[in-house]
């Protein structure tokens, strides 16, 4: 199989001090991904006709170049303090142009900026060198309540990521971007979602090689280093098995929290406990790799940080949602349910460091963000923990302890 590396995203310094700057950012992301959605139509069926039905295109349906049937892309850990965002290499175009993604399970539109894209970080994309490049007149844009926005149009060309191609593919041709996307480390993102939250229309990469039945099997898994180490990658059309231990253990997607449409990799979960105390509550997780944290109904983070002892809500200190606890503390399990299983958070993903240099409060890794729907964004922090294999076949995730 081939492998997609990936390198890491940060929200506090080297030094292990908070960096509130990059929390704001990352609330932020969060907010424009979740918050505000219509879970009663999706975007794709009623909002933008499918791409691929679109006459403005040629009717030669997309294809799957069958190279392969898994690949492996080794991705790359930004790290900053904490792993803040893992990316990888993709290419596209005829010839070929390499480029880099954020691969995000929580959004489903594939997006990269073009060469006349000016001050956005590249390797950018020169369409008009591509003979397989098709434009379109449909607008698209990403816009974050920080006023960071990714604009311009969607297009198709053949995009290929660990080996697999597909031609046709539906993706966000961007021209101009504006405030935090303009320092990414990564050049686009990729979406590994569902279709119904497609904005641009577009099936998703995954979707399409599913759908062609190019996969040995229909899967897609992460594994996520740490500290800015090697070995980080995203598996299509397989697990690797050399990055778990035990066996991998299934849950089912849930649709209900989204009126019966499934838009995100989301499944039950009976909520957080500290030190095997109670439970915060029920809600149905998002199981996001492109978040760094960990968003939880405000009632559900109120109630597990009044189980850590000498914790604090910082909402007017820190920023809104996060809660501050003692350094010194020697942190009991921080621990997630799914099924009967609880599965444990190491507590130096869970630390986000000192609030100020010099600190004697620690800002904890759990916010309290309410998303609607009562959903939970369960991001890297939790997925470095846990090896993630998202199985369309079988509509479910699961988990085995990460190497």
């Amino acid at each position: 199989a081939i492998v997609v590396p990936l390198p890491a995203r940060a929200v506090h310094s080297a030094h292990k001090v908070f960096d509130p700057e990059a929390a704001k950012r990352e609330r932020s992301r969060v907010y424009a991904k979740y918050r505000g959605k219509n879970f009663g139509h999706a975007f794709n069926a009623t909002v933008v006709k499918p791409i691929e039905a679109r006459s403005e295109y040629n009717s030669a349906p997309f294809d799957i170049q069958r190279r392969a049937t898994s690949g492996k892309d080794a991705l790359t850990d930004v790290y900053d303090g904490i792993d803040e965002l893992y990316y990888g290499p993709l290419s596209v175009g005829t010839p070929a142009q390499s480029t880099t993604v954020d691969f995000d399970t929580g959004s489903s539109d594939l997006w990269l900026p073009l060469s006349t894209c000016s001050g956005c970080p590249g390797p950018k994309f020169k369409s008009g060198s591509s003979s397989t490049y098709k434009a379109s007149s449909t607008p698209f844009s990403i816009q974050y309540e920080d006023g960071s926005s990714a604009i311009g149009t969607v297009a198709t060309d053949t995009v290929i990521v660990a080996g697999l191609t597909v031609t046709g593919q539906g993706f966000g041709a961007v021209t101009k971007e504006t405030g935090n996307f303009l320092t990414s480390p990564s050049a686009g993102l990729m979406g590994l979602g569902f279709p119904a939250n497609a904005e641009s229309g577009a099936t998703p990469f995954f979707i399409n090689l599913v759908k062609k039945g190019a996969l040995a099997s229909n899967v897609f898994s992460f594994y996520m280093s740490r500290n800015g180490g090697s070995g980080s990658e995203l598996c299509f059309g397989c697990t690797n098995s050399a990055k778990y231990t035990g066996s991998i253990t299934y849950y089912p997607l849930d649709s209900s929290a989204t009126s019966g449409t499934q838009y995100y990799w989301n499944i039950k979960s009976g909520g957080f406990s500290y030190n095997g105390g109670s439970s915060t509550g029920s809600f149905s997780a998002v199981i996001d790799s492109g978040t760094t944290l960990i968003y939880i109904p405000t009632a559900a983070a109120k109630k597990l940080y009044a189980s850590i002892p000498g914790a604090k809500d910082a909402s007017s200190t820190v920023g809104a949602g996060f809660y501050t606890y003692p350094c010194s503390s020697s942190l009991g399990p921080i621990t997630i349910s799914f099924g009967s299983t609880k599965y444990a958070i190491n507590p130096a993903d869970f630390n986000l460091g000192a609030v100020s240099s010099g600190s004697s409060s620690c800002v904890g890794g759990i916010v309290g963000q309410d998303v609607g729907s009562g959903l939970a964004i369960i991001g890297d922090e939790f997925m470095k923990n846990w090896y993630s294999v998202f199985n369309y076949s079988t509509m479910t995730v699961g988990f085995a302890k990460a190497i």
